[in-house]
C-alpha cells in the first residue's frame, strides 16, 4: 500500500513538473491564453487584468520605453508581414536576419505549405525552381521548422509529431520510439497491448506515451487555415539601458493576475462533506501549483536574461556588431540549470532593446578561434564591413583579398564564409561594388 502511494505521488509530481516545463516554454501571450483556459476549468481560479504591470517592482523596475528608428522599422515590418498570408511566420523569419538567398527560399517554403502546415515539395525541385543550391533550401527549411506553431514545415504526420515531441517533451523516449517505428495506426485504434508487445514495454508506459502524443497537434494549421497570430511588439522582456546600469523588465501585459475564490477557500477551511472537500482541495492544489509555475517561469527568464547581458554588455552600447560568442551551456553552467531548461526558456521569447526587438536565441552563437581568443560571427561581420567601407571604390576588394586581410587580424575563415557574411549584410560582390 505504501509503495502504491509513493508511486502515485511520483506520477503526480512528474505531471506537475511537466506542466511547469510547458509553462516555461510559453511566451507571455500564450501564457495569458493558458491561464484563461485554466480559469474556465478550475472554479477556484479567478483572473484579473493587469492595468499597471510596469509598476510591479517584483518584475524588476518601472520604466517608460523610448522608441527608436529601429523600433519603428520593426513595427512597420511586422504590420506588413501580418497583412500577408501566414503573416506570423514572416514576422518570425524577420528576426533571424537571414541571407537574401536563405530568406528567399524560406519565403518560398512558407508560401508552399499545405493546409495542414506541411511542406511536401521535393527539395531538389525547389532548388531548381529558385535557381539555388539544395543546401540553401535545406538551411531555410531547418529555420522554418523552428518557427511557431511547432510542427510547421514537416514533411508529414510522423515528422510533425516528432518535431513537437522534441520541443515539448525532450525526455520522452517511449513516445518517440512509438512514432518513429510508425505504430500510429495501432495507436489510433487503441491497440496498446499490441504496441507494448512489439516495443517490449509495459502497457502502462505505452498508455502514458499515448497520453503525451494526444497533446500534440497533427495539423499545425488548424481547420484548413494558417495559424496566424497577429503580434504587436509582444516582447517578453524589456531591456532598459541607463548611463551606469541596465534593467531587465518582465512584460506582464498579457498575463492576468490569478486570485483564489474566497467562497471556495471558506468551504475548504470551515468544512463541508468529504467529496466536496476533496474536490475543492484538488482544485486548490492545482491553482497553487499553477501560480508557483508562473512565478518560477518569470524568475528563470530574468535570471537567464541577466546572465546573457552580463556576457553581452558591449551590445548595450554598440549594438549587434559587438556580440560575443556565447553558448547555452555557458549560461546553463553559470546558473546551475540543465541546458534543455535554458533552451526551453528561450523558446519563442523576444526582448525589446533600444536597437530593436530580438529573439533571445539571437544572443547565442559559437565563436571562431583567433590568435587573441574567440570571436563571434557578429564581430567578424563588423570587421568585414569596416574593411569594405574603407576600400577603394574603383578597385573593390575581392573575397580572397578580404580573407587575406582578416588573416592579418588573426581571423582565419574561408572565402565561402566571407561571401555568406557579406550577403547577410546585403553587401554585393566586388564586381557589383565597382564604380
Amino acid at each position: 500500500m505504501e509503495l502504491k502511494t509513493e508511486v502515485q505521488q511520483k506520477i503526480a509530481l512528474s505531471v506537475h513538473m511537466q506542466q511547469c516545463l510547458e509553462i516555461l516554454a510559453m511566451d507571455h501571450a500564450q501564457l495569458g491564453e493558458f491561464i484563461a483556459d485554466q480559469a474556465m476549468e478550475n472554479p477556484i481560479i479567478e483572473i484579473a487584468e493587469r492595468t499597471m504591470w510596469l509598476n510591479d517592482h517584483s518584475h524588476v523596475v518601472s520604466v517608460e520605453k523610448d522608441w527608436s528608428a529601429e523600433d519603428d522599422e520593426m513595427i512597420e515590418r511586422e504590420i506588413v508581414a501580418n497583412e500577408r498570408p501566414n503573416g506570423d511566420l514572416y514576422f518570425q523569419l524577420s528576426v533571424y536576419h537571414l541571407s537574401p538567398e536563405v530568406q528567399r527560399a524560406a519565403e518560398y517554403i512558407v508560401e508552399s505549405l499545405d493546409e495542414r502546415g506541411y511542406f511536401t515539395d521535393d527539395l531538389q525541385e525547389t532548388a531548381k525552381a529558385l535557381k539555388i543550391n539544395i543546401r540553401t533550401v535545406r538551411e531555410a527549411l531547418k529555420i522554418i521548422k523552428q518557427l511557431e506553431p511547432k510542427g510547421v514545415g514537416a514533411s508529414g504526420l510522423q515528422e510533425c509529431l516528432l518535431l513537437q515531441l522534441k520541443e515539448y517533451y525532450p525526455q520522452e523516449t517511449v513516445a518517440e520510439e512509438l512514432i518513429q517505428k510508425n505504430y500510429l495506426t495501432e495507436f489510433a485504434q487503441g491497440r496498446y497491448e499490441s504496441i507494448a508487445k512489439k516495443m517490449r514495454e509495459d502497457v502502462s508506459r505505452i498508455r502514458q506515451a499515448a497520453e503525451i502524443i494526444r497533446r500534440l497537434d497533427p495539423k499545425p494549421f488548424e481547420n484548413g487555415t494558417p495559424a496566424v497570430r497577429t503580434r504587436y511588439l509582444t516582447a517578453d522582456l524589456v531591456l532598459v539601458n541607463y548611463e551606469n546600469h541596465y534593467d531587465i523588465l518582465l512584460n506582464q501585459e498579457y498575463v492576468p493576475e490569478i486570485h483564489l475564490n474566497q467562497t471556495y477557500l471558506d468551504l475548504l477551511k470551515h468544512g463541508t462533506d468529504e467529496n466536496t472537500r476533496q474536490y475543492i482541495q484538488e482544485k486548490y492544489e492545482k491553482a497553487q501549483w499553477l501560480r508557483s509555475c508562473i512565478r518560477r517561469r518569470g524568475e528563470t527568464l530574468l535570471r537567464i536574461a541577466e546572465r546573457i547581458f552580463q556576457y553581452q554588455q558591449a551590445f548595450l552600447i554598440e549594438g549587434p556588431p559587438s556580440l560575443r560568442p556565447l553558448t547555452l551551456k555557458q549560461v546553463a553552467d553559470d546558473l546551475e540549470l540543465h541546458v534543455s531548461t535554458v533552451s526551453r526558456a528561450l523558446k519563442g521569447k523576444y526582448i525589446q532593446t533600444k536597437w530593436g526587438i530580438y529573439a533571445l536565441k539571437y544572443f547565442f552563437s559559437s565563436g571562431v578561434q583567433t590568435e587573441e581568443g574567440s570571436i563571434s560571427p557578429a564581430q567578424i561581420r563588423a570587421v568585414i564591413g569596416r574593411i569594405i567601407q574603407k576600400e577603394d571604390r574603383n578597385h573593390p576588394l575581392s573575397d580572397k583579398k578580404i580573407e587575406m586581410l582578416l588573416k592579418e587580424h588573426g581571423i582565419s575563415i574561408s572565402r565561402r564564409t566571407i561571401a555568406s557574411y557579406r550577403e547577410q549584410m546585403n553587401i554585393p560582390s566586388s564586381t557589383a561594388r565597382k564604380l
